[in-house]
């Protein structure tokens, strides 16, 4: 079956963090929030009025631990004991492909090691100002 024209490929969108991509990734995803506010008076009829609040956005991803990645588990491990934040890019490696881009700080990093089965990460930036997007390149 041929692939649609202008459908992106979830295996080329891929987490940059400082410009290098997170090795041996499975799944990434972005998500971006607006935390509404409550507006209900006695005067709303029994229905929830809200209004817009902060906006928010994250990054999460999980993949395959392998040492030999060129951008690793240790080097997230280094972002939480350094509590630096990062410029971090969710996008393909395409040219005049549309991406997201931001400054984020590491917020979790989870290993689960299960029985006779590989290793496995998981971890979440959270977003510490505007997400620019959409942009191409």
């Amino acid at each position: 079956m041929a692939q649609t024209v202008g459908v992106l490929n979830g295996t080329n969108l891929v987490i940059y963090v400082d410009g290098n991509a997170v090795g041996h990734a499975t799944t990434h995803s972005i998500t971006i929030s607006d935390a509404l506010r409550s507006i209900t008076t006695k005067d709303s009829a029994g229905w929830e009025e809200s209004l817009q609040g902060l906006r928010s956005w994250s990054l999460s991803g999980d993949g395959m631990t392998a040492l030999d990645a060129s951008y690793t588990v240790d080097d997230l491990t280094a972002l939480i004991t350094a509590r630096t934040s990062v410029t971090v890019r969710f996008s393909t490696n395409n040219s005049g492909d549309q991406y997201w881009t931001g400054s984020a700080i590491l917020e979790s990093l989870d290993m689960s090691s299960p029985l006779e089965d590989s290793v496995t990460y998981s971890f979440s930036l959270k977003g510490t100002a505007a997400l620019t997007n959409p942009t191409f390149t």
